[in-house]
């Protein structure tokens, strides 16, 4: 995928492009009350496996990266869980659904992860409360200067090396926006209408399995989305800045999937 584009076979592509957060800190319980996990059940009576990271949009609704959709061969499913922090036990307060519908935009390349971007659509509805809500996206009026400080989460990979450990908390870090002229020297595909770069230095980065995850900044009281995490380098060294597709580019495309899809049966392939 593009970025998690960690290595240039397309099929490691694809298997690279799940990111993780490297140097970061555990997570507050619901301290990011808008992430989901997004696990695949491999139907065999085994316990689910992270692998990306999503953001809710609204009780049914899913934002996340395309290349999420899947590069799974095996009998299964993908299940979305909400209200957690440590995936690795159980929660009473733990909501867990299955995926009806996985939108992807109609012009995802999985070569190039351009337009890296989808929606996925839940079997049932969540339970909004204090530990589960929606995120704010940002728009075509949102205004983000450089070296902002952002807050990015996942439960990807803590290793920076070929060889992945996975944390059963979620984690966190803060990583500054890199300008357009870092991003176009450091990433020269970087297309800064479509496109956010962040990190890529101090060794703060995500990685492996963050992919899909919100990229987030405050506007006045307000948690706002500006990214969805979808490449970066591997090993995660952050040697280079990670690639997030950008939100407010692709809020009228969200707004027209859910308004034009919400409440049927959705093409599998968001056509």
């Amino acid at each position: 995928m593009k970025g998690l584009i960690f290595i240039a076979a397309i099929i490691a592509l694809v298997q690279s492009a799940r990111v993780r957060i490297i140097q970061g800190t555990v997570a507050s319980d619901h301290e990011f009350p808008y992430q989901v996990s997004l696990q695949w059940n491999y139907n065999n009576g085994s316990r689910p496996k992270h692998f990306c990271s999503g953001s809710i949009l609204n009780p049914r609704w899913i934002l996340t990266a395309a290349h999420c959709e899947g590069d799974f061969t095996s009998n299964g499913w993908i299940e979305v869980v909400a209200g957690v922090n440590n995936i690795a036990i159980e929660d009473s307060a733990e909501q867990r659904r299955n995926v009806s519908r996985f939108v992807q935009h109609e012009r995802y390349n999985l070569m190039t992860l351009q337009n890296d971007i989808a929606v996925l659509r839940l079997s049932e509805a969540l339970h909004l409360n204090d530990r589960i809500k929606t995120i704010t996206l940002a728009t075509g009026n949102s205004v983000i200067v450089d070296d902002t400080i952002s807050k990015f989460a996942g439960w990807g990979s803590i290793s920076d090396t070929w060889f992945d450990v996975f944390p059963d908390e979620l984690m966190k870090i803060d990583i500054a926006l890199r300008s357009l002229e870092d991003c176009q020297t450091l990433r020269p595909t970087y297309d800064e209408s479509k496109e956010i770069c962040a990190g890529g230095y101090r060794n703060v980065t995500g990685c492996t399995a963050d992919s899909g995850g919100p990229l987030t900044v405050q506007i006045d009281d307000s948690t706002v989305q500006i990214g969805v995490l979808s490449y970066g380098e591997k090993p995660c060294k952050a040697r280079l800045p990670i690639m997030f597709m950008r939100v407010a580019h692709y809020y009228e495309w969200i707004q027209r999937k859910i308004e034009k899809k919400i409440g049927k049966l959705l093409p599998r392939w968001g056509v």
